[in-house]
């Protein structure tokens, strides 16, 4: 199933306003501006400038236009499952921390279904905001077999379902957990936090179609760096 339309370019901007590309106050494309660029309809550029605003992430005012709203830092859960999608859209630069293979069981992140030998790829990364403030750490481990040549990739911006989709890697289901923690002293210095202080901790695993783990990722949230929602769009008939 293709993304639709209107979901890839509100992916885009989304990213671009998260990014801090399009700042607070930033205005936005027109409807017709939408539609000469994308080739789109009229209809087609409304939905996307409705659900930016719907999202929270834009402001719509009759004879002024669309504005990037304040303090739009949100991020849609479901764009974290969607295997269609290989960005959640999330803020800022990412830094390499560490990126090595190693036996499963020494993973930092359970991978159900291998053996503690077998050897997996874990990548563990920082995600930084435009202002260079820590928010997210992202601890990811994949199956060497699925990935083998995952670290001669430039780490700082990869993408693993991008990575996936171009070595022919299907993904059939993902499954994301939720869990309240207390920060590890290794990850408070990471975030620029004491230790000790309650985080959201967000555990996303995917499988292929065949049952097997294609990827365990844990991500550890830094407390009022982003706001996450989950929102779905029925497909137009």
């Amino acid at each position: 199933m293709s993304t639709p339309l209107h979901v890839k370019i509100r992916t885009g901007l989304e990213a671009r306003i998260q990014s801090g590309e399009l700042p607070p106050g930033a205005r936005m494309p027109t409807e017709a501006e939408l539609q000469a660029e994308h080739g789109v309809s009229r209809s087609v550029a409304q939905r996307v400038l409705n659900d930016l605003a719907q999202a929270g992430l834009v402001v719509r005012q009759k004879r002024l236009g669309t504005h990037v709203a304040e303090g739009a830092r949100q991020v849609n859960l479901l764009r974290s499952l969607d295997p269609r999608i290989d960005s959640a859209g999330l803020p800022g630069r990412m830094f390499v921390i560490s990126a090595e293979i190693m036996p499963a069981g020494k993973a930092e992140v359970q991978v159900p279904g291998l053996d503690d030998d077998d050897p997996v790829t874990q990548l563990v990364r920082v995600r930084h905001d435009q202002d260079d403030t820590p928010i997210v750490i992202e601890v990811v481990a994949i199956p060497f077999s699925l990935a083998p040549r995952l670290l001669e990739e430039q780490l700082e911006s990869l993408s693993v379902r991008a990575h996936f989709a171009k070595n022919k890697v299907s993904i059939a289901r993902s499954r994301m957990y939720f869990d309240p923690i207390l920060l590890e002293p290794r990850h408070a210095d990471l975030l620029g936090i004491e230790p000790g202080v309650a985080v959201l901790r967000r555990r996303r695993l995917m499988w292929q179609p065949n049952g097997q783990i294609a990827e365990s990722a844990a991500y550890y949230l830094r407390p009022d760096a982003l706001e996450f929602y989950v929102e779905y769009s029925e497909p137009s008939h």
